[in-house]
């Protein structure tokens, strides 16, 4: 072999270990970023859960001892969790995990009643909505409310317990009727990879009692995160970008029919508000 033929191979050799190092070093990259990102995600946890158990046991109970009326009380502490998740929601914005844009939700903080109904893509949904309206009465899961300190809040708070059924319903219903802001996820937990669970039909029943609209929410995230079975640490390589947009609401007189059973007209409601709400998720768009 020529000696041009023995540097061809040289160079050859050369080029591919360069590309070789381009890679590893590109891995190495990835490798920390991804740790940095886990780092970070898992000191956001720890702040969330370390402000949930000072409010606990400092803020919130002493919400409840200054005088005033029940409402008066739940809006006290309701104001205290809805500073609270908008710090914290700045807090990951600021580590670079997140970030939220809004639509449409001043509709929302006009004086009420209001009836809002989301979807609940992933764990920090409820956060997103509450960091947007001074006052909330939210449903919640009993395993919530069980739960050592987020019990504490949620009693705090005034939020009702979603395992009540008819008494859930009739207090959600007397809430709206005070001129408050109810809250409900109506698949009940965090949605599928892809699409969304049935619809509870709690939200209907509530709406065709108080006579309320729902106000549709939409929320929307681009890479998925917090799902439902995702582990907290698979993170992805880049800031999650969420999107929460005031979709067009469901009046419940238009989907009650004269001499219609209860039963029927929830059904029939809670099919519109799911219909509706596929339909705002697939006009969204992350920027």
């Amino acid at each position: 072999m020529s000696r041009f033929g023995h540097t061809g191979e040289a160079v050859e050799r050369a080029h591919r270990g360069q590309t070789a190092a381009v890679g590893e070093e590109h891995a190495l990259r990835d490798r920390l970023r991804r740790t940095a990102r886990r780092a970070a995600t898992a000191l956001a946890f720890g702040v969330a859960g370390s402000s949930a158990l000072v409010l606990a046991f400092t803020a919130l109970p002493l919400c409840r001892l200054l005088p005033g009326t029940r409402e008066v009380r739940d809006g006290r502490a309701q104001r205290v969790i809805h500073h609270a998740y908008g710090l914290l929601l700045a807090f990951m914005d600021f580590l670079g995990l997140t970030r939220i844009r809004y639509e449409g939700f001043e509709r929302l903080r006009t004086s009420g009643p209001h009836l809002i109904v989301a979807n609940h893509p992933s764990l920090i949904d409820f956060g997103i909505v509450i960091a947007q309206l001074p006052q909330v009465d939210c449903i919640v899961a009993e395993a919530w409310a069980r739960n050592f300190w987020l019990g504490r809040v949620a009693r705090a708070a005034g939020y009702i317990v979603n395992s009540k059924g008819a008494a859930a319903v009739d207090e959600c219903v007397a809430r709206l009727r005070a001129g408050r802001t109810v809250l409900l996820f109506p698949e009940g937990t965090r949605s599928p990879k892809a699409g969304l669970w049935p619809f509870r039909r709690g939200a209907a029943h509530v709406a065709l009692r108080s006579g309320c609209d729902l106000e549709l929410v939409t929320i929307h995230f681009d890479p998925p995160v917090l799902m439902k079975g995702q582990p907290w640490w698979d993170v992805p390589d880049q800031r999650v970008q969420y999107l929460a947009r005031v979709e067009e609401s469901v009046r419940a007189k238009d989907r009650a029919f004269e001499g219609e059973s209860d039963v029927l007209a929830a059904r029939r409601l809670t099919a519109a508000v799911r219909t509706r709400m596929i339909e705002g998720l697939k006009r969204g768009r992350i920027r």
